[in-house]
């Protein structure tokens, strides 16, 4: 909700509680549409027939009275708007007016909100001084749960500790569920890490047609439709729709044996999967979890060109916020930290996606485009007293970054071609200056010279102490280090 313009409300005479529709249009129409489908072609979060707005009225009463921050998922879209609090300039019966008009206008047939009932509401979260998140709305006022199109569905637990698929054959299953719920849910595993899950049921299409299959999962998942895979999700990293897949299957109506698979290595755990009909708007969710759906909008690729690699300085998933982009022809891209000296993300295929910046808000992180993303590390890579001085580019624009430690000049140069990355670290003078390599994997020899750094292999040419275990450091010398980073 937006307030559209304040000199409306100054210079206009307040409007009364029975003006619910009135009201409505003055501070919510703006953003949320006079049809309460979400105005600008739907890129706001709709109020029409929205499991939101129904239900018990305490859920939509603090989303109004002190605001909504974050991602939330209405009718299996989500959106990422910030909606600022109205509690400070609405009074107790203008909010139950609205809320009213809203609970019983298109389509949606909720009973009508109580002035005292928004009072007592403010009176007890008068201590509330940020705005409310999703997941804290519905920790307290869940929505209720859709139908899924999983049926007959079991789920299977395994030990597993690789940073890829296991074969299942292989395996001894830990624990065995019927999921009578018809979703896929992470945590029904009887462990937090180092596990492998499989769901086998049957999903029924409605109607013959092309249908789309959404999946997200930290870290790698797949799905598979009457035995074939579908759409996969490789290597190690976050389920925030960075690393969000679309697989596309003809179907027709009827029950198709369903197969979902899952790996967690480390960190969070989470599977999400939904699915839809080709040219239908939100997803039909197969999992507890509701991730990965990005705004129905054409894309605007990021990308090289003319052979010459691309920069982008602007916020960028799972980084911080001085990221500086690096898309390669060859279909190699990182994200370079000016802050932590150090490239924390690499990834391949297809580099951003520059919707979210040039027809939205722009407001939050652009997350990797393509695939096999790859979370080399999060904290500074250099020692303390330590100054990033910009970067340098070559006649392909590949980037040269530079830092200083006193007068000691550290040059972090990276090109790729083919399938691997190749990254030159020089140190002018002075004593050796310990670089961090990863504190997310250790090194692995495997020969000489070349090892496994989680799911790359990394081959190492140069001066320099190379450490064992995490973090991974290397204790560079005057003279060049060249490392090649190859996606296994």
């Amino acid at each position: 909700m937006r307030v559209p313009l304040l000199w409306a409300f100054l210079l206009c005479p307040p409007l009364t509680a029975q003006d619910g529709a009135q009201l409505y249009g003055l501070y919510c129409g703006a953003c949320h549409g006079a049809d309460g489908n979400g105005a600008t072609g739907g890129q706001f979060p709709p109020l029409a027939g929205s499991p939101w707005v129904a239900g018990d009225e305490e859920r939509a009463i603090r989303i109004v009275l002190h605001g909504l921050h974050g991602p939330v998922n209405v009718k299996g879209r989500t959106y990422n708007l910030e909606m600022p609090p109205q509690g400070a300039m609405l009074p107790d019966d203008q909010i139950a007016a609205i809320l009213t008009h809203v609970r019983s206008s298109w389509g949606n047939a909720s009973p009508a909100v109580a002035p005292a009932k928004v009072a007592t509401i403010r009176a007890a979260q008068q201590q509330r001084k940020t705005p409310w998140t999703a997941e804290e709305l519905l920790r307290d006022f869940p929505l209720p749960l859709e139908k899924s199109a999983l049926s007959q569905l079991i789920s299977r637990s395994y030990e597993w500790s690789k940073p890829e698929m296991p074969d299942f054959s292989t395996l001894q299953a830990l624990n065995t569920e019927e999921e009578h719920d018809g979703l896929l849910d992470a945590a029904d595993a009887p462990r937090k890490e180092h596990f492998a899950m499989t769901w086998e049921g049957t999903f029924t299409a409605p109607q013959e047609g092309s249908y789309e299959f959404l999946l997200d999962a930290d870290d790698g998942a797949a799905l598979h439709l009457d035995g074939k895979k579908l759409v996969e999700i490789t290597g190690i990293g976050p389920a925030n729709g960075g690393r969000s897949k679309i697989g596309k299957i003809d179907l027709k109506a009827g029950s198709i044996p369903f197969r979902a698979e899952y790996y967690e290595f480390t960190g969070q755990e989470a599977v999400s999967a939904a699915w839809r009909l080709k040219g239908q708007k939100g997803w039909n969710w197969l999992s507890r979890e509701h991730m990965g759906a990005r705004p129905d909008l054409e894309p605007i690729p990021i990308e090289p060109e003319n052979g010459r690699a691309v920069i982008y300085r602007n916020f960028i998933t799972g980084t911080t916020p001085r990221a500086i982009g690096v898309g390669f022809p060859s279909g190699i891209n990182l994200a370079y930290s000016a802050d932590h000296l150090a490239p924390e993300i690499l990834w391949t295929g297809p580099f951003l996606d520059g919707t979210g910046k040039w027809l939205e808000r722009g407001t939050n992180p652009s997350p990797p485009a393509g695939d096999r993303v790859v979370k080399c590390s999060s904290s500074p890579a250099l020692p303390a007293g330590t100054r990033f001085r910009g970067y340098e580019l070559d006649p392909a624009g590949n980037p040269t970054f530079i830092s200083t430690l006193g007068q000691q000049i550290i040059r972090d140069h990276f090109e790729a071609s083919g399938g691997t990355l190749t990254r030159r670290i020089s140190l002018n003078s002075g004593a050796p200056v310990r670089v961090v390599i990863s504190d997310a994997f250790a090194w692995e020899l495997t020969n000489d010279q070349t090892g496994k750094l989680g799911p790359l292999e990394l081959h190492i040419e140069g001066a320099g102490t190379l450490s064992q275990g995490k973090p991974f450091t290397l204790d560079l010398t005057p003279g060049t280090v060249t490392l090649t980073y190859r996606w296994k």
